[in-house]
């Protein structure tokens, strides 16, 4: 490639696909601004574009040499549509942030490079090759397309060490930067916690790299009186303890008087001290990650808090009059409609000024991504729609449509006009307007899940009838075709035989319980679970799949037989009422009055064999 004179390189920050109650106030990430500054300073003339503030004057772009592009996973779809746009115009396009970071090989296919990870010596190094033709190969951190097409990627970059060696970010170069009301300044990077949810660690590493307490304060002097909120964008601003107390006590000291916020963790509120030095230094709020009220949830998620860690964190951060903005993750393995409910009740019993539930979201680069992609729990990959307010996994004890639809009632039922009046009647405004924006957002998600609900039920059907093989060739699920179930119980103890009884009872079927009976009609189907007893489950799962073949071959030979696996025993059941045209609902209420007929307590079933009267030669078990 020939080397070119680049003068002018853009930073386009892409748009969120949709608003919701952070869209409140926006919160721009410094990535974009931090390497434009450190392109400016190296002589080029440099804008940054963040389309969340304002959207770019496309007329401004078009002398571009080269254009970066920044995008988290939900924006990647729009980032992808900006790089092929001057990608045809024959600019250098390059891609970067935590989406491309972890998922590459997809960035290459829209850009011209992809920038992994921390970008700030890559991005410089990469200007250096398009200018002066330095080998690609050597720029540590940068994925690419050789001359053969091929991807290439090269080693990772080791993650900086001394944050001050970056400059102070420039927000002039923000075009229409007057819109924004909000200043984010990084005091840190890393978390040496293992939140399976979250891409920080993969991304920034576990150690936490601090900057100096003065460079700290020449950032926020740089924007001192020209905005009226600063926002601490480290993924924990608390982390180390001394060192907080000694930011905000310089922060006293020097009078740096302005209102600010900040992510925090529940064992923040465990030190008096701090949070008294936190609301003299000019505290407003605290992001706090609770995350679940599910003691279960809690320990799957690794959080290394309890129930009541933030309990106590809520009365002590209330105490100091430091307003919270509550964040519940919903939707892990052992989360349940109930789960749902109770969070949105805990939230309203302590009085947490502002909340946002969101659906667990397996983000690329995450545990949670790797775990759900490897057991082929991904509903698609529309990153637009992995945005924390949509489904987008099946999870194990609510389907994907219950898990979309109760999350948003319960911020409908946090955002009420009874928090609105409370709030008035207090005169907080503030907190009055958030919460209309809250009921506004709610009621604009709840209005929009219609269409994504029905296209989710429709791929989700789909894969049903694929997994099944097809099963209404064999099976016409026309009104009244069914009208006989057949439970064979032989693998069954007492509880789970009741339970089974209970639900196909509660979907209006005729039922017969029997043992080692599966006589079928072509009105009559059986229905044999198969629940595993064993610590191995899998492998005993095999096993009882195997012998009940083995034991039952002659009447299987005469019949069509369809092992439904699934992920739970609730799902076990949605397939069952998939397969009898039961809507989600009936399905719910069947499932919870057997459920409580059986003790309350669910058991592993992973394996349903519906056999029924074959109407066409096929093989003999799926």
């Amino acid at each position: 490639m020939e080397a070119t004179k680049l003068r002018n390189i853009y930073f386009i920050e892409a748009r969120s696909p949709g608003s919701h109650i952070f869209s409140f106030t926006t919160l721009p990430r410094l990535g974009s601004i931090l390497l434009g500054t450190i392109l400016k300073r190296k002589g080029y003339n440099v804008k940054v574009f963040i389309e969340d503030i304002a959207p770019p004057a496309w007329d401004m772009l078009d002398d571009a040499d080269m254009v970066c592009i920044s995008s988290i996973t939900p924006t990647a779809n729009r980032a992808f549509q900006l790089a092929e746009r001057f990608k045809k115009s024959g600019v250098h396009v390059a891609i970067g942030g935590p989406h491309s970071t972890f998922l590459p090989d997809e960035g290459l296919k829209h850009a011209d490079y992809v920038v992994r990870g921390e970008g700030e010596k890559t991005i410089v190094e990469l200007v250096e090759h398009l200018e002066n033709n330095i080998p690609l190969d050597t720029i540590k951190g940068l994925s690419f397309l050789n001359g053969s097409g091929q991807a290439v990627h090269n080693p990772g970059r080791e993650l900086e060490r001394e944050l001050s060696d970056s400059p102070i970010p420039d927000f002039n170069l923000v075009y229409r930067w007057d819109r924004s009301k909000v200043v984010p300044i990084a005091t840190s990077r890393g978390c040496p916690f293992g939140c399976k949810f979250c891409s920080v660690i993969p991304m920034f590493g576990r150690k936490y790299r601090f900057k100096p307490i003065e460079r700290i304060l020449e950032e926020i002097r740089a924007s001192q009186g020209k905005k009226r909120h600063f926002f601490f964008i480290d993924d924990n601003f608390t982390a180390n303890r001394q060192r907080t107390k000694e930011l905000l006590r310089a922060m006293i000291k020097n009078n740096v008087k302005i209102e600010w916020s900040a992510q925090v963790r529940t064992d923040a509120a465990k030190d008096p001290e701090m949070l008294s030095l936190m609301k003299r230094a000019g505290c407003f709020a605290v992001y706090i990650g609770f995350e679940s009220i599910n003691p279960a949830t809690l320990s799957l998620y690794n959080k290394g808090q309890g129930l009541k860690d933030i309990e106590d964190s809520i009365r002590s951060f209330k105490k100091h009059s430091i307003n919270i903005h509550g964040m519940f993750v919903l939707g892990s393995d052992t989360d349940d409609i109930s789960t749902i409910k109770n969070t949105a009740k805990f939230a309203k019993k302590l009085n947490i000024e502002s909340i946002q539930f969101m659906v667990l979201t397996p983000f690329p680069g995450t545990p949670v991504f790797e775990d759900l992609k490897s057991s082929e729990r991904l509903i698609h990959r529309d990153w637009s729609k992995y945005d924390a307010h949509h489904a987008v996994f099946e999870p194990k004890l609510m389907t994907a449509f219950e898990l979309h639809v109760e999350t948003l009632k319960a911020m409908a039922r946090f955002y009420s006009w009874r928090n609105f009046f409370r709030n008035l009647w207090q005169f907080d405004f503030f907190y009055s307007v958030v919460c209309l924006y809250g009921k506004r957002s709610v009621k604009k998600a709840l209005g929009g899940a219609r269409k994504y609900l029905d296209n989710l039920k429709e791929q989700l059907t789909a894969e049903f009838d694929l997994k099944t093989e097809k099963l209404r060739q064999y099976l016409p699920l026309k009104k009244g075709r069914v009208k006989n179930i057949v439970l064979n119980t032989e693998t069954l103890e007492t509880n789970e035989s009741r339970f089974f009884a209970v639900f196909l009872g509660k979907l209006g079927k005729r039922l017969v319980v029997t043992r080692e009976r599966f006589s079928i009609t072509n009105e009559t189907i059986a229905i044999t679970p198969l629940v595993e007893h064993l610590k191995n489950r899998q492998q005993q799962s095999k096993q009882l799949l195997g012998e009940f073949y083995e034991k039952h071959r002659e009447k299987l030979d005469s019949a069509r037989v369809i092992d439904m696996e699934s992920i739970s025993l609730y799902k076990s059941c949605v397939n069952i009422g998939l397969l009898l045209n039961a809507n989600t609902r009936k399905v719910r209420k069947a499932y919870e009055k057997a459920l409580k007929s059986a003790g309350g307590k669910a058991f592993e079933c992973n394996h349903i064999l519906v056999i029924m009267e074959r109407q066409k030669p096929t093989s003999t078990l799926c």
